[in-house]
């Protein structure tokens, strides 16, 4: 068997609970490539609630040829989509758009629909079902209740990191923007049939598990985290990467970085933009080898994020290199002025526009309260959700 068997062998006996610990080698990667991950909601056509049809539409999946991966998700009400690796906005843009129409068929062969959203506006945590996949029966063991309750649906950007020491670097940059992420993409305002009073409920959830949060601040390379990843295993606290539920984390078995925090976007379009400005953000930051974020303040974090999930676009941030506060706004405003001045990708100006798209009125958040406002109820919000992501 060859070695890359053997570590493939090695890491799914560990994420599943059967195999010791286990953490590839980082595999080496260009600086700026990209992939996406969409965790998209299988809905019932008549009523909108989340629909168990996911591995009904994952064998209808199965007789496509095509540059993307469907994978199942820890409950059969979910479904996961990952591009190729891109490399600009229109290579992102053009396969998105293959994936929401391959999907929407796909779907509508087994009677359901198909939507974006971070957290559906009314289904019920107890009634969803773990899909059957030992690695998502040993997470309920492991969680409990927890693994139904993380039936919300995220959008996951992976950046070609270069190496892996250079991954710890970029994650830690990276992390000081994540809220910035989490304002833009907010767009589940329900919560569990409720007004959650928060644009992006869905960013709460997360938070329970034990090894959620971020990256800690003093690591300096990948040794580092090997070590941090030891001691862990050998507590018995983590068995493989995918036990990190960190905002930003390294994927060594990709050679990137990854961005978590993301509310799967309503338009497969505005995903699109922003994963590539997550990748003109890592492109800036690798053009300045060998610095590091002055401030590593978890309290800081905790509070960026907090802002961001409760107020999306109109939220503050205070920069924790400068302790300046600012309006979310006007921050983005700034890096993508900043990023389209040094940016070599042609369709970056197209991603800007659609960024400042999801800023205008409250963003995703903003659209989805006024519908409600308007008089639509729960079951409308999901339909209406599901028209935007399954229009062309």
């Amino acid at each position: 068997m060859s070695t890359n068997l053997m570590n493939d062998a090695a890491q799914a006996l560990a994420v599943s609970g059967k195999g010791p610990a286990f953490l590839p080698d980082f595999k080496p990667s260009t600086v700026g490539t990209m992939g996406i991950e969409l965790e998209l909601m299988v809905l019932d056509r008549l009523s909108f609630d989340l629909f168990p049809a996911a591995p009904d539409i994952l064998r209808v999946l199965d007789k496509h040829d095509k540059p993307w991966v469907h994978t199942p998700e820890i409950t059969t009400s979910m479904l996961e989509v990952a591009t190729s690796i891109l490399s600009s906005y229109g290579e992102a843009a053009e396969q998105l758009e293959h994936i929401r129409a391959t999907v929407q068929r796909a779907a509508f062969e087994v009677g359901a629909s198909v939507s974006g959203g971070g957290a559906h506006p009314f289904q019920r945590w107890n009634e969803q079902r773990i899909y059957p996949k030992e690695r998502y029966f040993e997470s309920e063991r492991k969680y409990g209740y927890l693994a139904k309750l993380f039936t919300v649906f995220g959008m996951h950007v992976h950046i070609g990191a270069g190496s892996a020491d250079e991954a710890v670097r970029l994650c830690a940059w990276l992390t000081q923007r994540a809220p910035l992420f989490i304002a833009l993409s907010s767009n589940s305002v329900c919560w569990q049939g409720e007004v959650s009073g928060f644009c992006s409920s869905r960013s709460n959830v997360v938070g329970a598990f034990p090894m959620s949060g971020i990256q800690p601040h003093d690591f300096r390379c990948w040794q580092d985290f090997r070590d941090y990843f030891a001691r862990l295993a050998g507590f018995g606290i983590v068995n493989s990467i995918k036990d990190f539920y960190w905002d930003v984390r390294p994927k060594p078995e990709y050679g990137t970085i990854e961005l978590r925090v993301l509310d799967t976007p309503l338009k497969p379009v505005h995903a699109a933009a922003l994963a590539c400005y997550a990748r003109e953000l890592c492109l800036e930051f690798a053009d300045q080898p060998g610095a590091w974020p002055a401030n590593g303040s978890r309290e800081l974090y905790t509070w960026n994020r907090f802002n961001a999930a409760r107020d999306g676009v109109d939220a503050g941030w205070i920069d924790p290199e400068t302790g300046i506060a600012r309006p979310v706004a006007e921050v983005i405003r700034s890096d993508l002025e900043r990023l389209g001045r040094r940016s070599r990708d042609p369709g970056f100006a197209k991603a800007k526009e659609l960024i400042e798209d999801l800023m205008r009125d409250g963003g995703q958040a903003g659209l989805l309260r006024r519908h409600l406002a308007s008089g639509g109820g729960m079951n409308d919000l999901a339909r209406f959700a599901s028209e935007i992501f399954e229009a062309p």
